[in-house]
Parts: C-alpha cells; structure tokens; sequence
C-alpha cells in the first residue's frame, strides 16, 4: 500500500481512534488546535493537547526524542502509546509560532532559535532508532539531471568535510523551524521533533531555510552568523550545513514533485558565505 493509501486509511479512523484513547486516557476532547496530512492535535483542557499521528517508526522517534529531552526546550510528554500512535503533550500557552516574531524582528526570533539550538541536544537513548543528519546526502542523487550539478557537488563536498571531522552524535530534533517553537509563558519551547543523530550545528539547516519568504531567507548568512554566537558554535559548520541543508531540501521536493525554488532561495543567500573546505571542529 502506498504512502498516500495509508495516510488516508488512518485518517478514516482518526476519530473513532481519538474517542477510543480519550476515554481509555480519561480526556474530554476539545477543538482541533492543529492538522496536517499526517496528525492532528486536540486540546484536552486548559493545559495538555493530545498529539495523534500514524503508529510507526516516525512516532516512536519523535516519543522517543521528547523523553530524552524531558522538557528541556520540549513541550513535556505526559504519556504516550506508541501502537495508537498517541502522544499526551503538557500545552504551550499562548502557543504563538516564532514566525510571528520572527515578521516583526526577525534577529530577536533568530537568538530565540539560537538558544534552543543550544538547549536540546542530550544523548540518545538506548535501543531508540533514529535517522542520522550524515544520511541526508543521499537525497542529493534526486536532483541530478534536474538542479545544477556544480551545487549538487558543492553540498556533498560539504557533507564530505564536516563528516570527516565530526564531534560524537548528539539527539536532535531534527525539524526545528518557526513554526515549530511555540510561545510559552514567558520562555519558548520546540514541538514535533523529528529525532535526528547529529553535531548540533546540524540543527541549523532547517532554521536558515525556513520560512519560505524571500526577505527573510535573504538574512540567511546573518541568521547563521547569530546562531553560532549564541549556541557557541563553529560559524562555517553552521553555515555548511545550512547550506548543504538547503541544497537536500530542494532535490526532497523534486523527489516528491514539489516546487524547489523556496529551498533554491535559500542556497542563493547562503552560497556567498560559503568557504570550501569548513574548518576542523573545535576541541
């Protein structure tokens, strides 16, 4: 059964399997809060949000990552089962999306981000299964014969070097963007972790191709310049890896016959800031 077929079988049941874990939890579901192709969040009172996604290896490493990193820059996990695919998350309040801030001030967003980049790398835990960040390269053979070869070569030129001197893997989370760190309180918090084996200048490459907006994807090279000073890290690693990111998310979409052109925007920005080879990592 394709990908598209089984998303589809398992959003038919979504709301028979949402009322069967709410009274097997002892939840009263409330309105929608979110939804994609592939989950759906409830509000279940004033404070906690039940997280329903499809049972599989993707789940199992997002409750996974979020128990490793119990709260630290992570909305908490308050319970999980992983067979239904169900996640009972603490909830952000208000909830806004860094994107807000990031339309407003965007170098304020930025040190926000940074900070997280900082805060959630902790190790892996045992016997949990994770994709790995060196793995990415793989996506580049989509684009060839479609993007530009000499930035297909650029970027795994890069991967080459950074995996030549990398420091031992950290748990990432693998999918941090605007839209994924959430106001809460007084502070802010990431969601939806991917679970990703990595260096924690790997955490980056989403942050400085997102959001699609050609203002904003323009201060890429500040935006990285940013999160190295704050998170503590290599600026040229930073940028590498935005940069072979940005080049990886692009041949994704031509993978999946999406448009590229967000993702090249992003390459465009940071190819002038790029130095071959990256520096050997500090000690």
């Amino acid at each position: 059964m394709s990908r598209t077929r089984r998303l589809a079988a398992w959003r038919a049941g979504l709301d028979a399997r949402a009322a069967r874990i709410a009274a097997a939890w002892g939840l009263a579901p409330g309105p929608m809060l979110a939804e994609s192709p592939a989950a759906r969040v409830l509000a279940v009172g004033p404070d906690r949000v039940l997280k329903l996604a499809p049972p599989g290896q993707g789940v199992a490493a997002e409750i996974a990552a979020l128990g490793a990193m119990q709260g630290r820059g992570a909305a908490r996990l308050l319970r999980e089962d992983a067979a239904e695919g169900a996640l009972l998350l603490a909830r952000a309040t208000p909830g806004t999306p860094l994107l807000d801030l990031a339309r407003q001030d965007d170098d304020a967003a930025t040190r926000i981000a940074a900070g997280l980049v900082a805060a959630l790398p902790c190790p892996p835990p045992d016997g949990a299964l994770f994709a790995e960040a060196a793995g990415w390269g793989r996506a580049l053979a989509a684009g060839a014969g479609v993007l530009a070869t000499a930035m297909l070569d650029r970027a795994a030129g890069l991967l080459r070097d950074l995996a030549a001197d990398a420091p031992p893997l950290a748990l990432l989370h693998g999918d941090l963007h605007h839209r994924n760190i959430l106001r809460e309180g007084d502070g802010w918090v990431a969601v939806d972790p991917k679970g990703l084996l990595g260096e924690p200048a790997a955490e980056a490459a989403c942050l400085l191709r997102n959001p699609a907006d050609p203002a904003l994807l323009a201060r890429a090279p500040r935006r990285a310049a940013i999160i190295a000073e704050v998170a503590g890290l290599d600026p040229r690693r930073v940028l590498a890896w935005g940069y072979a990111g940005a080049v990886i998310a692009a041949c994704w979409a031509v993978e999946d016959g999406a448009d590229p052109a967000p993702w090249l925007a992003a390459e465009a920005a940071l190819r002038p800031s790029i130095r071959h080879p990256p520096p050997p990592r500090r000690p």
